[in-house]
């Protein structure tokens, strides 16, 4: 079984993306980002500030190494994503809903949501180790990779518009 080089480019271009930006954001934020992994109490309160910068960096060679088209970035982003989905999921089994995600962007407590998103994110970034089918890319393929980045971009973006709707409006109930 094989990708198609355009559904390839869209999934390789909208992870890297996804994990570079939010990598940038946490080091531009790095002491707001070390109080939600302090949140989080699964590490050594001597470990927290290391641990986010980790973190944080980690994010960013990801986020490069998948744009660069490099196997071990899509293992990486699925390791990162399914320990993301572990450390949330760790929280919300203690009661521990009201911590930020603190995946960057739109803030929103813990959910089940976020661990759900998480896990299917892992699941794509597996995907990204699939052969791809060798075939000559044209114009009309240029485009299609331009637009399914922006869709995807949006429904991305849509998804956590919803999730922190939700999560909003449960603290109210």
């Amino acid at each position: 079984m094989s990708v198609d080089p355009v559904i390839a480019a869209i999934l390789q271009f909208g992870l890297g993306w996804l994990f570079l930006a939010s990598g940038v954001q946490k080091l531009r934020r790095m002491e707001e980002f070390r109080g939600i992994v302090a949140m989080y109490r699964l590490l050594p309160q001597r470990f927290v500030t290391t641990a986010a910068w980790f973190v944080a960096g980690v994010e960013v060679a990801v986020g490069l190494a998948v744009v660069l088209d490099q196997r071990a970035g899509f293992i990486a982003a699925a390791v990162v994503l399914a320990a993301y989905a572990a450390a949330m999921g760790i929280n919300l089994a203690r009661g521990r809903r009201f911590i930020d995600c603190g995946c960057g962007g739109t803030r929103q407590p813990l959910s089940i949501g976020l661990v759900v998103r998480n896990v299917l994110l892992s699941l794509i970034a597996v995907a990204g180790l699939l052969p791809v089918a060798s075939r000559a890319i044209g114009w009309v393929d240029v485009v299609s990779m331009v637009a399914g980045l922006v869709v995807v971009g949006a429904l991305y973006a849509a998804t956590n518009q919803l999730l922190a709707a939700r999560a909003r409006l449960e603290e109210w109930v």
